[in-house]
């Protein structure tokens, strides 16, 4: 059932989950929402319609505890399968590749200014060679790096001073 939206959809699993039979009792909220009584989250009035119009939940007109019916359960099912798999999709992320571009640039930089300071904007999670102006690249491809032993970073200072250098191997490795 594709016609139901984001909203609908989690509520819909959301009360699979709770529902043990008994049904789930929601709380009237402020603004024509209902508060779920196990995580306190809160749901539009206007998200439960598409639900008991297609007869995936029952509520008996709004007076009694919001029950979940087979053709509900069914798709909660389906919708939680299908929702799991898209978490894990996201979360598969390709790690950094120290033989990519951005490595190999990046490595160059380090042994331009071999033995400088690293530098943290603290706002995009990247790090700086040399100077505030510097090549920047991502700390993945940083930490990438060091750990294929390419590069090393000693901390010089108790405020966060770090110093890189280009190890033997990360030397051999830029060798043409």
């Amino acid at each position: 059932m594709t016609d139901l939206s984001p909203a609908s959809q989690k509520l819909l699993r959301e009360i699979a989950k709770y529902d043990t039979g008994a049904g789930v009792r929601f709380r009237h909220a402020p603004r024509a929402r209902f508060s779920h009584p196990n995580t306190l989250a809160v749901y539009n009035a206007r998200t439960f319609y598409p639900l008991t119009g297609h007869g995936l939940v029952d509520d008996d007109g709004g007076e009694s505890p919001v029950r979940i019916t087979e053709a509900g359960r069914k798709l909660a099912a389906e919708l939680e399968a299908k929702h799991t798999a898209e978490q894990v999709r996201k979360k598969a992320r390709p790690k950094q590749s120290v033989d990519g571009a951005a490595a190999r640039l990046l490595l160059r930089e380090i042994a331009k200014h071999d033995g400088s300071l690293v530098y943290d904007d603290g706002l995009r999670r990247a790090w700086r060679v040399a100077s505030r102006d510097g090549h920047r690249a991502s700390i993945g491809t940083w930490l990438a790096l060091e750990k294929a032993g390419y590069i090393r970073t000693e901390r010089v200072s108790s405020i966060g001073g770090q110093r890189v250098t280009v190890t033997a191997l990360g030397r051999e490795r830029l060798a043409p």
